[in-house]
């Protein structure tokens, strides 16, 4: 078994001794900087003309999302308006029967309410839709991929 554990080491010794030392960091930092080498330049035409098929294809998808997307916004904003109309609608009936309940007999102060939280809601429903529909810059939509 010894035998065994020793013919790895000596294995490790031999091979270690065979490569070629590496360089410092220094000579590294040292050593001349060779010119870039353009990777484009290295493709043949095909490679090219599928590189550009590639760019062209993704630009058009890139200009789908955002016409379905746009669509998308405009059926939402179409159910959001319709939505505002009922709840003021709604509000506007239960003060209403509220008003003819009492004989019209209403303190200020429900009339103050009742304006209150009407403007309130159609603003907060608004604001959501709004700010869903229209997200800041950089959290939605990506520009399209510059170059070519």
């Amino acid at each position: 078994m010894s035998n065994a554990s020793a013919q790895p080491e000596d294995a490790a010794e031999s091979t270690s001794s065979s490569l070629p030392s590496l360089p410092s960091a220094s000579e590294e930092l040292a050593r001349q900087e060779l010119p870039p080498v353009p990777v484009y330049g290295l493709l043949t035409d095909a490679h090219t003309q599928r590189l550009h098929e590639a760019a062209v294809q993704e630009r058009e998808t890139h200009a789908k999302q955002l016409e379905e997307n746009r669509g998308l916004r405009k059926r939402i904003a179409n159910h959001v308006s319709l939505a505002v109309a009922i709840q003021v609608g709604i509000a506007d009936v239960a003060f209403l029967v509220y008003g003819f309940w009492n004989g019209w007999d209403v303190p200020g102060s429900t009339i103050v309410a009742w304006l209150s939280s009407t403007v309130v809601q159609v603003i907060a429903v608004g604001l959501v839709v709004t700010k869903s529909l229209f997200p800041s810059a950089g959290l939605g939509e990506h520009p399209p991929p510059k170059g070519l």
